[in-house]
């Protein structure tokens, strides 16, 4: 507790050991606060690595069938929808240090452009070897472009964030 905190209380009539029996509930307090965000942390990044693994094998089809502009379009659209489920669970979440943010930062997206390299590679071997009329796609720039739409969310809302205040 904050010394003008504690002198506020010992002119409202507060005696030591009450003061000190306030920080000691406080402190219990704050700590299982740290304890229960961690956890939904380490949660949050649970779902929204899955999120991404199931993102990427609904892709597998849509990978096989459509040619670059369609299939750019979809994966953009999906990449975001899980960077905004991603940005809406990980950023609420209280009594997080910075260093949480910054581990799930590099992780989810370094897992997602994994994720979307291993799944466009397989693809392309379905598409050669049921040879399909559709050409193989790169897995690098498609899994950058499924970064970028991932990540896209955060960076806007945090912008816009800043400016509103």
């Amino acid at each position: 507790m904050k010394p003008k905190r504690k002198d506020e209380l010992k002119e409202k009539g507060w005696d030591t050991s009450d003061i000190k029996n306030a920080e000691e509930i406080l402190e219990r307090s704050t700590r299982h606060d740290v304890f229960l965000s961690t956890l939904v942390f380490w949660s949050a990044l649970v779902v929204i690595i899955f999120a991404n693994v199931v993102v990427s094998f609904v892709l597998v089809p849509f990978l096989v069938v459509f040619d670059m502009w369609v299939l750019y379009t979809i994966i953009i659209l999906l990449a975001g929808v899980v960077g905004f489920l991603y940005h809406f669970l990980i950023s609420d979440i209280g009594h997080l240090e910075t260093k949480h943010h910054i581990l799930a930062s590099i992780i989810v997206p370094v897992l997602a452009l994994a994720n979307m390299i291993v799944v466009v590679v397989v693809s392309n071997r379905f598409i050669e070897g049921v040879e399909i009329k559709n050409i193989p796609h790169n897995p690098y720039i498609i899994a950058i472009v499924f970064a970028v739409a991932f990540i896209l969310p955060t960076i806007v809302l945090q912008i816009k964030n800043k400016i509103t205040g």
